[in-house]
């Protein structure tokens, strides 16, 4: 007993006391403590994300030792990634430049996943884009290659006996080639891809189910027959409604991101050369 009322007669003890009493005063006065800037909080949704990943990838969920690694990793990760910006190891990297863009412009794209177009706007925009949302004319055909300079009278030849017999063999009258003999329905980016460009402008003018005249490709001279053909057709706002929107609000996020991005150059002062060349 001695020896506690001794205690409580020292200063060092009041000045304890007093101190412990003026840090909790200053605790209830200036709110929580701010975490340390060296200091990796690991909060238990952190954890429940890591453990989420984990099963998406492997359809189970972690074990408690797997759990515990997948915390480490990402402690790591995080020492890394703090000591790398410390250093500026983020600066002048390409890759990274790219990625931040690429994050900046998801925020942007973000908010415009969230505009509904007003009453009429959607109609104005298939109207005034109307062309976007044509199917293209698409042609189905069978052809025989004749080569680069076939002779004419070999021309006629093949050319009568197609036309005189339907059940003829078309292979019979041509070179042996690595082009299709025959196409379904293709359009014009389709067959022009095949044969060379300008090949279906010369396609649609010849008629259908009969043999042509010799037509020429890329690669020669071909004798053709249209067994099919369809013609452009426009596809109408309410059969389509959900992709021509889809195509409004991209459009809606790219005038955004530019607006966003003009914005944003405002608060700098770009400095150009005088001459921008690649010779430079």
């Amino acid at each position: 007993m001695n020896q506690i009322m001794r205690l409580l007669r020292e200063p060092l003890f009041h000045f304890l006391i007093i101190g412990s009493l003026l840090f909790a005063l200053y605790r209830v006065v200036s709110g929580p403590t701010p975490t340390p800037v060296n200091s990796i909080v690991i909060t238990p949704e952190r954890v429940t994300q890591l453990a989420g990943g984990f099963e998406a990838v492997r359809k189970r969920p972690p074990t408690d030792n797997e759990l515990r690694a997948l915390v480490d990793s990402f402690v790591r990760e995080e020492v890394y990634y703090r000591e790398a910006l410390a250093l500026g190891l983020e600066r002048d990297d390409t890759i990274i430049r790219r990625r931040l863009r690429q994050k900046m412009e998801f925020i942007t794209d973000s908010g415009a996943e969230l505009m509904e177009p007003q009453a009429g706007e959607l109609e104005d925009y298939y109207q005034a884009n109307i062309a976007r949302f044509q199917q293209p004319p698409e042609i189905a055909l069978t052809q025989v290659f004749l080569g680069q300079s076939p002779a004419s009278d070999r021309i006629a030849e093949a050319l009568a006996a197609l036309r005189s017999d339907s059940e003829t063999d078309p292979s019979l009258w041509g070179e042996l080639t690595l082009l299709p003999p025959r196409l379904r329905l293709s359009t014009s980016g389709e067959i022009d891809g095949i044969f060379g460009t300008g090949f279906f402008d010369g396609l649609m003018q010849l008629p259908v189910a009969s043999w042509s005249e010799p037509i020429q490709s890329g690669y020669g001279l071909h004798l053709v027959r249209i067994d099919e053909r369809l013609a452009a057709q426009v596809t109408s706002l309410e059969a389509e409604r959900d992709g021509i929107e889809r195509e409004w609000r991209a459009e809606k996020a790219n005038e955004l991101q530019v607006s966003v991005y003009l914005r944003l150059l405002e608060r700098y002062t770009v400095v150009m050369p005088d001459r921008i060349s690649a010779e430079n």
